[in-house]
């Protein structure tokens, strides 16, 4: 516990006494050996690089429980079937949003979508394997385009369809929740995602379409008409509410 406390001062909003003793059952139970240092930041969450026991490389998403928009969580966790019955308590809002992440991570993964794979959580904190080479994380695709945009939107709509597939929708895709890795895409941030049921199941997936069509005719590709891609997706299939 001490070496986790003296490595991470700078991080106080991340490594309360609560993750700190979740990290520790977490390290008890196999899944961590150490914490290296941070991959990035996102607005509910830190990710860290680590080492599991047999010293390959994971990646520990801590989501913060203070300093979390707790207001813009709520909205999705509300209207998520799966977790409507949740309280509006900071906490159980954090814990819910960890949990619902790990559920739609593990959904897209099985449906064999390009994701980080799931390996455990507790509380706040998500293990997943690691995106990257050696301890090199993957770059976000905003700031490495694909060198092929044409296969990737391509590899992207398919995916949206896998997971819609299997009643899933992600709801934050952009170039800042793609990594490029060995110029394949990578999704990640779960946490948002949706499924048919939930009342905004049809404004979501319009999103996740509308960002990757215009993020690729920025790159230069010819994209395919909106309410096409939209329809061979749901074959009309959508539900809201």
């Amino acid at each position: 516990m001490r070496k986790y406390k003296e490595r991470f001062k700078i991080f106080k909003d991340v490594f309360s006494e609560s993750t700190m003793r979740t990290i520790y059952k977490l390290s008890s139970d196999g899944y961590i050996d150490y914490i290296i240092g941070p991959i990035s930041t996102g607005k509910e969450a830190n990710v860290f690089l680590g080492k599991n026991f047999d010293g390959e490389p994971i990646a520990i998403k801590i989501y913060r429980i203070e300093t979390s928009n707790f207001n813009n969580m709520w909205k999705y966790i509300y209207n998520d079937p799966r977790f409507e019955k949740v309280k509006k308590r900071k906490r159980d809002i954090v814990f819910a949003w960890a949990k619902k992440e790990l559920k739609n991570l593990t959904i897209a993964f099985d449906a064999g979508v390009n994701v980080p794979e799931p390996m455990a959580l507790r509380n706040n904190v998500l293990i997943m394997g690691f995106i990257g080479n050696d301890d090199i994380p993957a770059p976000v695709a905003k700031d490495r385009p694909p060198k092929n945009p044409n296969r990737w939107l391509k590899e992207i709509l398919n995916s949206i369809k896998r997971m819609y597939d299997v009643n899933l929708i992600h709801g934050d895709i952009s170039e800042y929740n793609i990594l490029n890795f060995k110029d394949v895409p990578y999704i990640i941030d779960f946490g948002q995602g949706i499924v048919k049921e939930s009342p905004l199941a049809e404004e979501l997936l319009r999103k996740d379409i509308n960002n990757i069509l215009k993020w690729m005719k920025k790159l230069g590709v010819k994209t395919p008409n909106f309410e096409k891609i939209y329809k061979e997706i749901t074959k009309g299939n959508i539900k809201n509410g």
